[in-house]
């Protein structure tokens, strides 16, 4: 795993107040979730099931598939590294700037990878795979689902893994499950942590053809999924609310944070249809800008430092309570000024 993941407050101690850093809402209410765990904290007292068969059959029927099209994982990074090692020694493409843990269980699992050089396309082998984000980490654009669609339909030989981890805060159709649970070429990465705001329960699963669940399930180790995740994942599925209760708000509220940072000085923001957004600061470092946040005003951010085909210049923010994006929209306003002075 490349170090400099979002999310990174554990090396600031107590010195974080607003957290813009990783792809989540930081304010989703947990309250009901919290209440049900500790009427089944008791279920750390014995093993969990070697595979969450029960969890995924929850899944499977919100989702309208079958059981055996399902796989729960230790969050959607299991689910990369288990398919990584499926299709090991293959070939993969992997379209650049994305989340670094494809290349990273590509690398780890023999992969001829390329990041998509015209010069490499017409010499690679016919057999291939393509990982593909989508919504894409950390650009937020989003691939139409029509494009999708086409494209994996008309191209059989090729194996596509598509990561929807991020689809819970765009209104962007997306492939659905059932859309596709026919399809062996197509292979779906899901993430309930993101969806519910709860990353530290590790709880993402792999939709695709029965006979692909199969041949993952082999890999996957014994336990895997802690007990008291089952259990939330078991309430989550059943009765949990997403993060955002009202997106297309959270989504507008995204848009005049956008808007705002791009009347600073020196500040490109890129087009998004998610709730984060890559942004870009002239004649500085994010490195530079998140050493100044942290430790002036308590705010983080997600230094992009490491995204292949970024510069340092680069970082990731995602919106929060309006508040707290006027907060930030302030401090990176003194943080040009005391720049210029």
């Amino acid at each position: 795993m490349i170090d400099g993941h979002g999310d990174d407050r554990y090396r600031y101690d107590d010195l974080v107040k607003m957290n813009f850093s990783s792809t989540i809402f930081q304010h989703a209410d947990h309250s009901a979730l919290k209440e049900y765990l500790m009427e089944h904290f008791d279920v750390i007292t014995n093993y969990p099931e070697s595979q969450p068969r029960q969890l995924e059959k929850l899944i499977a029927k919100q989702l309208g598939i079958t059981p055996e099209s399902v796989l729960v994982t230790n969050g959607a990074t299991e689910a990369i590294y288990i398919i990584a090692q499926l299709f090991h020694n293959s070939c993969s493409i992997i379209p650049q700037p994305t989340y670094s843990e494809y290349a990273d269980a590509c690398r780890l699992n023999k992969h001829l990878i390329t990041y998509e050089n015209n010069d490499d396309m017409t010499t690679l082998p016919k057999d291939r795979m393509y990982w593909v984000c989508n919504p894409n980490n950390p650009s937020g654009n989003v691939l139409k689902k029509g494009f999708v669609d086409y494209v994996v339909r008309r191209s059989p030989r090729y194996t596509f893994v598509i990561d929807q981890s991020y689809g819970t805060f765009t209104r962007e159709p997306l492939l659905e499950a059932h859309e596709v649970q026919g399809l062996p070429n197509v292979i779906l990465i899901h993430s309930l942590s993101r969806k519910y705001s709860v990353p530290g329960l590790r709880l993402g699963y792999i939709t695709a053809h029965p006979s692909t669940i199969l041949l993952l399930r082999a890999l996957r180790h014994p336990w895997s999924i802690p007990a008291l995740s089952i259990e939330a994942g078991k309430f989550l599925v059943q009765h949990g609310l997403p993060a955002v209760s009202d997106i297309n708000a959270y989504l507008m509220e995204t848009q005049r944070l956008r808007s705002e940072l791009r009347k600073i000085e020196g500040m490109r923001i890129f087009e998004t249809k998610t709730n984060y957004m890559l942004c870009d600061l002239k004649d500085t470092t994010g490195a530079a800008l998140k050493s100044y946040l942290i430790h002036e005003h308590g705010i983080l951010i997600r230094d992009c430092y490491n995204f292949y085909g970024l510069f340092s210049g680069h970082f990731r923010i995602s919106a929060q309570l309006p508040e707290e994006n006027d907060a930030l929209i302030a401090a990176i306003r003194q943080f040009v000024a005391e720049k210029k002075s």
